[in-house]
């Protein structure tokens, strides 16, 4: 069973930007900020960084700390903890149950809603519906496509997401790869399921 946490960091992970019509795709501003998601009770902060469509967040679960780097353009996603100096990689093929892969691939369809401000910026407000996993998701775009809100639910249950602390620029390019000397390990195909933290 999938974790509603896990899917709403994913879903949070899949930056959009309004391409054409309504089509959402990653967006070309790079960008670090808080993010904070709400899903089955709990709440989990993590600093999230992401330039030019790769993403890196950091985050601490049961005391320990856990570094997530998505690399779309290498089909890769590390993770990384630091405390324990290990670190996995997986195929993004593997993890597109968790709704990562048609976001970098082909976009995502969604109905534009109308215009909202939100934390101060000027935003459009879309809904997403996804069949799969009978989710629907409403999320809010900055005008430079940075999806600074999220708020939806799927059969799994309800999850938000906001962003705080939200800085424009571009990110170090060491943030987006694991530190010298540590070398992941790589995980069968279907093993994400066992090894992602629920």
């Amino acid at each position: 069973m999938r974790s509603t946490l896990f899917t709403a960091l994913f879903m949070a992970a899949a930056s959009f930007q309004f391409a054409s019509a309504a089509t959402l795709t990653p967006p070309d501003t790079a960008y670090s900020a808080v993010r904070t998601v709400e899903a089955q009770g709990m709440t989990m902060n993590s600093k999230v960084y992401y330039d030019r469509g790769t993403e890196r967040w950091e985050t601490t679960m049961q005391g320990v700390r856990q570094v997530t780097i998505l690399l779309p353009g290498e089909k890769m996603m590390l993770m990384y903890m630091p405390d324990m100096d290990v670190a996995m990689e997986m195929n993004m093929d593997d993890v597109a149950d968790y709704g990562i892969g048609e976001i970098y691939d082909e976009g995502v369809e969604a109905e534009k809603l109308g215009e909202e401000t939100v934390e101060g910026e000027r935003t459009t407000k879309y809904r997403i519906d996804r069949a799969e996993d009978a989710a629907t998701v409403f999320v809010w775009l900055t005008r430079d496509g940075i999806p600074i809100k999220a708020e939806g639910a799927s059969a799994a249950g309800k999850f938000s997401m906001a962003l705080s602390d939200l800085q424009r620029g571009a990110q170090d390019a060491a943030l987006f790869r694991l530190p010298d000397g540590v070398t992941a390990t790589k995980m069968p195909a279907g093993m994400p399921s066992s090894t992602i933290p629920r």
